[in-house]
């Protein structure tokens, strides 16, 4: 804790203040700490006015509610424009200190997966953002990303959802703030039933839990949302019906645990599964505990011609009685039917977000080893959203649809990257130096095949690395001959694919896939 981040409570009385004071006092005098009493600031509510003069002798500077504590706002309903602002204003600013630098797609993607994450996730752990902030956010995000700045609104080249897949499924590995949010505030349901000694889970079971006569846990998936309640609580209510899929609860002598509205069998809340008329057919009413239908050896369950009933008869049979009074009833967090022992974000994230199926040619772009900058552009450019002639052309842009390198066919992805004239060359100097028949790729497809296999002068991962060097050196020349008009020989740039592909050998050759890899390139 910082010495100078501590909130002291008090009942508003000058005497309890005066308390307080002296005790600081005291402090300062074992430890040499003082307070500072010019940062201090004094918050009273419900104060008479002799009380309020009485309290203002003490010399402190008096404030009012909102406040920002230790960079977030103090406050009980949803958020304002004006109150995330400093969130999107920090990231702004990050942004456009960032957007000076010379960065690759990789670097600004490692900056956004880690120092951008790393401030929104100390917001979206407290409380649920409103879906215009993430939106704002998001979109600063994709602009960074593409332009490298946060001006340019129609720079990107995949979409955002398709960016925040995993790798395997097709993305870049980033998360969507509002499916990480959503994770995060589980955690706040998950501490609820826990009992994990926190003062903000004693708080919400005196003052939101234990108003409808129970102190019990259960309570919570019955109360009703009320209109005085905070932004906060409303977002744990209306969690309840995915909480219900992760908690479970772990009877042990059942008085904690609530018949009807617990999940603690294998059909999940009782209430759901038999209906709403189960309590009357049943004859154990909707506030019981599971006690109540355990009599000694044996469960008070009426027989009922209803399917459901026979299948939670057959199932309690597996239950062993009695109930074991020593021991109260616990709350797992289950993720596809795994205790967690404990509440796991990364686990339940993956259950919640969305998916794609698993892509075959991810492990060919992404592997140990590979060089972050030649990666990303060989997504990009699987994807083909690289803006070569045709698409350019394609969205109505006066260019002409020639290849830059040979001017002899219409620029596309395969054809630059397979066809032209300039890879053909660079392609068949690279399997010579492979040792290999030459081949000519007709299309993308066939590429991929090749980088898939392997022989004794050329394993996979050689494959992989010298295919993302040469895509990436194909389209630097394919730029610097659009931009600047200038041509270099498809030998000069196998000079420079070479000298890449050396050099990541080397920086890497203490990795059991990297140890022979110079050799077999270099001889």
């Amino acid at each position: 804790m910082f010495a100078d981040d501590v909130m002291i409570f008090f009942d508003g009385g000058s005497s309890s203040l005066h308390g307080i004071n002296e005790t600081l006092d005291d402090f300062a005098g074992w430890s040499g700490l003082n307070m500072n009493r010019e940062k201090t600031e004094l918050f009273l509510a419900g104060v008479n006015e002799v009380e309020s003069q009485a309290i203002a002798n003490y010399g402190f500077t008096q404030a009012c509610l909102p406040i920002r504590y230790l960079g977030l706002p103090l406050m009980c309903r949803k958020l304002k424009i004006s109150e995330y602002s400093p969130l999107v204003e920090k990231i702004k600013g990050k942004f456009t200190s960032w957007a000076v630098r010379s960065l690759s797609f990789a670097g600004r993607l490692q900056l956004l997966s880690s120092v951008i994450t790393g401030c929104v996730v100390f917001w979206i752990t407290t409380f649920k953002l409103p879906s215009g902030c993430i939106k704002a956010i998001e979109s600063l995000c994709s602009r960074f990303l593409w332009s490298g700045g946060i001006e340019n609104h129609h720079k990107a080249k995949v979409a955002w959802a398709t960016v925040c897949l995993p790798k395997s499924e097709g993305g870049l590995g980033l998360r969507r703030f509002s499916q990480w949010n959503t994770t995060l505030s589980l955690k706040l349901v998950w501490r609820l039933f826990s009992n994990g000694g926190s003062l903000w889970v004693d708080w919400h079971r005196f003052h939101n839990l234990k108003v409808s006569g129970s102190d019990n846990i259960s309570t919570f998936w019955t109360i009703k949302e009320k209109a005085n309640d905070s932004w906060n609580w409303k977002c744990l209510l209306r969690l309840r019906p995915l909480a219900e899929r992760f908690l479970r609860c772990d009877i042990g002598n059942g008085l904690s645990a609530s018949f009807w509205r617990d999940n603690w069998t294998l059909f999940g809340p009782l209430i759901k599964h038999i209906g709403d008329g189960g309590p009357l057919r049943l004859r154990i009413p909707l506030d019981a505990t599971v006690s109540v239908a355990a009599q000694g050896n044996v469960w008070d369950l009426p027989m009922t011609r209803s399917s459901q009933v026979h299948s939670l008869h057959n199932h309690l049979n597996t239950i062993s009685l009695p109930l074991r009074p020593l021991v109260e009833d616990v709350y797992g967090w289950y993720v596809n039917d795994v205790d967690c022992n404990s509440f796991s974000s990364s686990k339940t994230w993956q259950v919640i977000r969305q998916r794609e199926e698993k892509k075959g040619w991810a492990a060919a772009i992404w592997f140990k080893g590979s060089i972050p900058r030649n990666a990303f552009n060989m997504w990009t450019t699987h994807l083909d959203r690289l803006p070569t002639r045709a698409r350019l052309q394609a969205w109505g842009l006066p260019v002409s649809p020639l290849c830059c390198l040979c001017s002899a066919e219409t620029e596309t992805r395969d054809h630059l990257m397979l066809r032209c004239d300039f890879s053909t060359a660079i392609w068949n100097l690279v399997q010579s130096r492979l040792r290999l028949h030459s081949l000519r790729f007709m299309d993308w497809a066939e590429l991929l095949s090749w980088i898939r296999r392997t022989s004794p002068t050329a394993p996979s991962t050689l494959r992989k690395l010298i295919t993302q060097a040469v895509v990436y050196a194909t389209w630097k020349q394919r730029n610097n001959m659009l931009h600047n008009s200038n041509h270099i020989a498809p030998a000069a740039a196998f000079m420079i694919i070479d000298r890449e592909v050396i050099n990541s050998i080397n920086a890497r050759r203490h990795r059991r896939k990297f140890r022979n890899l110079m050799s077999l390139w270099l001889i």
